[in-house]
């Protein structure tokens, strides 16, 4: 009997053992019938070894290695308490981070840093991603901790768009991967993890003075009070959303744009502005103006009515053609080919651009190849149909409207690929003596007007509105941060069956070598003992 509890009483020991190992493996991963399974067999098998081995249990206890042991684990402990204190010392009164990356990838520009040291504004930023693990929301994270530890007026939380329903609604999200930042009654919206439109959205929200766009009337063009579906009220409300002020401007009674006018737009007029009007239009743009031109095209005469605007335009070197472009390549399909859905070209308004926009009717915007030296002029979307599938029409019928059937003719139609909307910059000359800091020139002309009418002016459409806004009020230079370039510098993300193959490893299968190790040393040895 005695010779039978020396055997089952080291055996039932080494089962508590592995019962109590697999139980703590089993809490890790959240096995929680396996941990209480295995936590309930470890009690057992400990109870019965205690009973058939009371004497040498309790001698465990008062022997000279459970002191030496009871000594070296008081010594660890009071080591690791001391580390600790010293650590949240530390971390209270010595709160700095080393960035040791190539890329110094969790280091804040000395711009940002001024901007946040000058914050006395709250600010509340809300990540909505509905994968927290992917790398862009892990990226997000790392940046806005590092925006919070300059500053203590910034707080940050991440939501899910799929679970706070009522947030998303609240900030009229269209995209997964949306970061908010909300002070007070206005807020700015970024699709992008970027230093640099972190910043701007920031600096939009604590300047002092609000940018106001001036909407030319007078000319049956789209107006900003007419809530009507060809109106523009859509605009007008989405513009105050982005801390703009929106008006309506006659320069048939006024005799000068206003001199706190940061855009001009005029958009889709049905009748002639008059010379006067023109020239006033040609004084502001001399004068670092911005423009915003849409002009549709002349579908039910030959003449254009907005010739002086294409004749002023020509000076800055885009061509608008009087025709009517047509794409059998890409269209939609309730309009027909007249409603070409053009690529975006590389450009800061398009950078942005996610979805195609479809233009109802548009007439060809081409850059001038021949001009000035101190002009970049640069298409923002063509066609994307080849030769024979989309052109600019110009043959018209004998009323001098297009006919219903279109082909396309060479040497006299537009040929393809045909450019719908130009941006133009001038380049400033820098004034040493002067000081002269004076803006750049910005001009941007679609040939469409209504796919930014209210019963178009959703997702897509609104997105490349109000880019282009942006661009021609400089909102994009507010701040100027080179992005972080990461392509070819990040790892291959971690799959599910990667990251439960790494736990495994580490947590259950080297513990249990080093276990059957020692197991196999300690039968070595007590085989030696009763030989």
């Amino acid at each position: 009997m005695e010779a039978n509890k020396r055997v089952i009483g080291p055996l039932l020991g080494f089962l508590t053992l592995i019962f109590s190992f697999i139980a703590i493996a089993s809490w890790i991963f959240q096995a929680k019938l396996i941990f209480s399974i295995c936590l309930l067999l470890a009690l057992v098998s400990l109870a019965i070894f205690a009973r058939l081995r009371f004497a040498d249990f309790m001698n465990f206890f008062i022997s000279r290695q459970a002191r030496y042991g009871a000594n070296v684990a008081l010594s660890i402990v009071g080591v690791i308490g001391i580390l600790v204190f010293i650590n949240a010392i530390v971390v209270q009164r010595f709160d700095k981070k080393a960035d040791l990356t190539k890329l110094q990838l969790y280091t804040l520009s000395e711009q940002t840093k001024t901007v946040l040291k000058d914050l006395k504004k709250e600010i509340q930023v809300i990540a909505f991603f509905s994968d927290d693990t992917s790398q862009s929301a892990v990226r997000a994270k790392d940046m806005l901790e590092l925006y919070q530890r300059e500053t203590q007026f910034l707080t940050i939380s991440f939501k899910n768009p799929y679970i706070d329903l009522q947030l998303r609604d609240k900030y009229q999200l269209r995209y997964d991967g949306t970061i908010i930042f909300d002070s007070e009654d206005q807020y700015e919206q970024v699709t992008s993890v970027e230093e640099q439109k972190f910043t701007s959205a920031i600096l939009k929200l604590i300047r002092d003075q609000t940018k106001k766009v001036y909407f030319l009337v007078g000319h049956k063009e789209h107006e900003i009070t007419d809530f009507n579906k060809e109106g523009y009220s859509e605009v007008r409300t989405e513009l105050e959303n982005q801390n703009y002020a929106a008006f309506s401007l006659s320069l048939l009674t006024e005799p000068d744009i206003p001199a706190d006018c940061e855009l001009l737009v005029i958009a889709g007029p049905k009748a002639a502005l008059t010379p006067n009007e023109i020239n006033i239009v040609a004084r502001y743009l001399k004068r670092s103006g911005k423009l915003f031109l849409m002009l549709d095209p002349s579908v039910a005469s030959a003449e254009d009515v907005n010739r002086g605007l294409v004749g002023l335009m020509k000076i800055w070197g885009i061509a608008i053609g009087n025709d009517l472009v047509i794409d059998e390549a890409q269209f939609v399909p309730l309009f027909g080919p007249r409603a070409p859905v053009p690529g975006f070209e590389l450009h800061e308004i398009t950078r942005a651009m996610r979805d195609p926009v479809a233009f109802p009717v548009t007439r060809s915007v081409t850059p001038i190849a021949d001009t000035a030296s101190n002009l970049s002029v640069k298409s923002l979307a063509r066609t994307v149909g080849g030769t024979d599938d989309s052109w600019g029409e110009k043959q018209r019928g004998t009323d001098g409207t297009f006919s219903g059937t279109f082909t396309y003719t060479p040497g006299t139609d537009t040929p393809p690929p045909v450019s719908v909307a130009v941006a133009v910059e001038q380049k400033t000359e820098q004034n040493s003596d002067e000081n002269d800091s004076r803006s750049p020139t910005r001009i941007v002309v679609f040939g469409d007007s209504d796919f930014a009418m209210n019963a178009a002016f959703r997702e897509a459409n609104r997105d490349l509105f109000l880019s282009t806004i942006n661009w021609l009020t400089l909102e994009e230079d507010l701040i100027a941060i080179r992005p972080i370039d990461l392509q070819g510098q990040t790892l291959r993300q971690m799959r599910v069956h990667d990251i439960r193959l790494v736990q495994i490893t580490s947590v259950f299968l080297i513990p249990s070598i080093v276990f059957i190790a020692g197991l196999i040393v300690w039968w070595q040895r007590r085989k030696g003992e009763d030989a």
